[in-house]
Order: structure tokens, then C-alpha cells, then sequence
């Protein structure tokens, strides 16, 4: 049985009993992606908040050195 005939068997159940049905399969993955991307855009804030703690007043950041990518031959 696919996971949609499993959801749409929940869903006459539930509906049959006057309960609302379950949330559809795939609904929640925004959600968790934003989530995700959310959680990692504060770690890397709190990381560079606390090495920018370490530098002393008026001492510039070092940049990380752009990726190069190798010339390709004809």
C-alpha cells in the first residue's frame, strides 16, 4: 500500500468518526527545511559573534579566501 492510499484510508476513517483528517504526506517538509535553515543562519551568527569576541577592538576579520575553480582544457 502507498503511502497516498494509506493517507486517503486515514482520512475516510477519521472522517467517518467526526474527527479531522491528518495533515497530507509532504506538508510538513517546508517547514522543517526553514526550520533547518533557520537554526543554521543563528549558529552561524552566534559563531561569528563569538570569534569576532576573541579579535581585539578595531582588528579587521579575515575574509576566507574564494574557492578557484581549475581551467577546464579544450
Amino acid at each position: 500500500m502507498s503511502m497516498y492510499e494509506q493517507y486517503a484510508l486515514d482520512s475516510w476513517r477519521l472522517r467517518s468518526d467526526g474527527q479531522a483528517p491528518p495533515p497530507a504526506p509532504g506538508s510538513h517538509e517546508a517547514k522543517l527545511l526553514r526550520a533547518w535553515w533557520v537554526a543554521c543562519r543563528e549558529a552561524r551568527r552566534a559563531w561569528g559573534d563569538e570569534a569576532s569576541a576573541g579579535r581585539g577592538a578595531g582588528v579587521p576579520a579575515v575574509a576566507p579566501r574564494p574557492l578557484k575553480r581549475r581551467a577546464r582544457r579544450a
